[in-house]
């Protein structure tokens, strides 16, 4: 079996929303990306919340079908230093799209950045406004500091109701044609209030 075919077996992977349509989102976060999509614009944006609550995933939705972006993917778990933005952030952030759409540079579990990266940063964000946005991701807001903060539109609120959670449950059962008897019920539900709101990690229970 290929890594790609086991990858789809995998339910968190096989499921993982491509669309802003299958997400499980806040009415509020839905329709800023909805307005997003209208005017084909986003400012910096900053996301912050629980794990596996869809900040990545929402990321990749944005720039690829929302705004059908070119952009630069950047873990910064690993990447996550002055050289980096000196180096590729700056290279990509420097030359404009050849279809004249923004460029977005998605940094990803950016509260692992250095506080010396981030501070480099900031100054990329403001010199290249026109035609560069970013999208930042972390968990901890504590971590990013506030001329980083201050430059992006703040979104810490990942948490749907519940029931959205249950919806997608079921969706998911209902595409595997997992036959659900009764007395499994009510331990579904524990298990979606249990881990709620990491939804990734309710599917891989």
């Amino acid at each position: 079996m290929s890594i790609s075919d086991q990858l789809q077996s995998i339910w968190v992977e096989k499921y993982r929303p491509t669309k802003l349509a299958d997400m499980v989102l806040s009415d509020t976060l839905r329709t800023f990306v909805e307005e997003c999509r209208r005017k084909q614009e986003i400012p910096n944006l900053l996301l912050v919340g629980n794990a596996g609550t869809g900040k990545t995933t929402l990321a990749k939705v944005i720039v690829n079908e929302i705004l059908d972006a070119q952009y630069l993917y950047i873990n910064a778990s690993e990447k996550n230093g002055i050289d980096e933005v000196r180096t590729s952030i700056l290279t990509f952030a420097q030359t404009k799209s050849l279809d004249g759409k923004l460029k977005v540079i998605f940094l990803d579990e950016f509260d692992n950045f250095t506080d010396a990266g981030q501070r480099a940063l900031r100054n990329v964000m403001e010199e290249y406004a026109g035609n560069t946005r970013f999208i930042l991701t972390g968990n901890y807001l504590h971590r990013i500091i506030q001329p980083i903060q201050s430059r992006c539109q703040v979104f810490t609120d990942f948490t749907p109701p519940i029931k959205e959670y249950a919806k997608r449950i079921v969706y998911i059962l209902q595409q595997e044609n997992v036959k659900v008897a009764a007395d499994q019920v009510d331990r579904i539900k524990e298990v979606i209030r249990y881990y709620y709101p990491d939804l990734r990690r309710i599917i891989n229970y």
